[in-house]
């Protein structure tokens, strides 16, 4: 069920459910981050609680694997919602949470598909004419894959999600210089959530729209990690089951807890990421990207028998 009234408080509990659901990544397959001290999150982050809430048990949500997507919405930053309601980010996480593993799948938002009930155009247009609900079924018709779940956020939640966590680490080997969002220098540095929106919204690299949701990755993945360590942290089971009421997902609080409560004692948790294949083109005058399907069956295949991503699709 959607849920429309959202709080500050309730994107820590986002980035607590997506780095639950998404298997609370520590590895990181491109070796883009530095995940060391600076990384922490100090336990006040959870005042006035001594004891963490220890129910429902650790024990995995699923004796199987599922998947969780991913969207991020075109508004916020005072961009009114009324006609700003496309995906700008589509994702989905494929947990494992028998190996330990995860697999990110990114689809480009100018992917020209089907909607089911709608029109065949770009697949960003899913969420705004039927929600998560229409979102969830045309990705499930794209890929052929169960979507168990969704969390959702817009341009606002993402910068404070990134504040929260006292910023990502990202080394960049050329400068991002982007005459509509902004510019970040090359290097190793801590970006604030302003900054990390720019390097996620951007499309002014070598690679376009392919390069722009790697981009995205990187900086989910340095957030995984530090959601990690708030999910081990006494209070987190609490902080969860006050604050996601808000939150725009059909994942309830005790499914939340249980899969924090089980991944926050991993100690190493594997994870690749990959792209949906396909070529660049032209539809009724516009410019989309057509999938290239039976790249994406292969693809698909990959990720849910064995959670790896073949290199060629990276």
């Amino acid at each position: 069920m959607r849920r429309k009234s959202w709080s500050r408080s309730a994107f820590l509990v986002l980035a607590l459910a997506i780095a639950a659901a998404c298997a609370v990544m520590l590895v990181d397959p491109w070796n883009w981050f530095d995940g060391g001290v600076d990384a922490a999150v100090e336990i006040s982050a959870f005042p006035g609680v001594e004891e963490p809430l220890l129910v429902p048990v650790s024990e995995p949500l699923s004796q199987q694997s599922f998947n969780v997507l991913i969207l991020g919405l075109d508004h916020g930053l005072d961009r009114e919602e009324n006609g700003n309601q496309r995906s700008d980010v589509m994702m989905i996480a494929h947990v494992d949470e028998a190996m330990g593993r995860v697999c990110l799948l990114s689809i480009p938002r100018d992917s020209y598909v089907s909607i089911p009930g709608y029109r065949t155009t770009k697949i960003n247009e899913a969420y705004q004419a039927g929600g998560a609900e229409l979102a969830v079924k045309t990705v499930e018709q794209l890929t052929g894959m169960d979507i168990r779940n969704y969390v959702v956020m817009d341009f606002d939640e993402f910068t404070w999600l990134v504040d929260l966590f006292g910023g990502v680490q990202v080394t960049l080997s050329e400068p991002l210089s982007d005459p509509k969002l902004g510019y970040i220098g090359a290097g190793s540095q801590m970006l604030d959530g302003d900054l990390a929106l720019v390097m996620a919204r951007s499309r002014d690299y070598p690679q376009g729209d392919l390069e722009r949701v790697r981009q995205q990755q990187r900086l989910l993945i340095q957030i995984l990690y530090k959601g990690k360590e708030l999910a081990s942290y006494p209070g987190a089971a609490w902080f969860l089951s006050v604050a996601l009421e808000p939150l725009e997902t059909d994942l309830t609080s005790d499914e939340v807890i249980r899969i924090a409560r089980q991944f926050a004692t991993f100690p190493v948790v594997d994870v690749q990421g990959g792209v949906v294949p396909g070529r660049t083109g032209m539809a009724g005058g516009a410019s989309v990207f057509i999938v290239e399907e039976a790249g994406l069956r292969e693809l698909v295949s990959s990720i849910q028998d064995t959670c790896m991503v073949p290199e060629e699709y990276r």
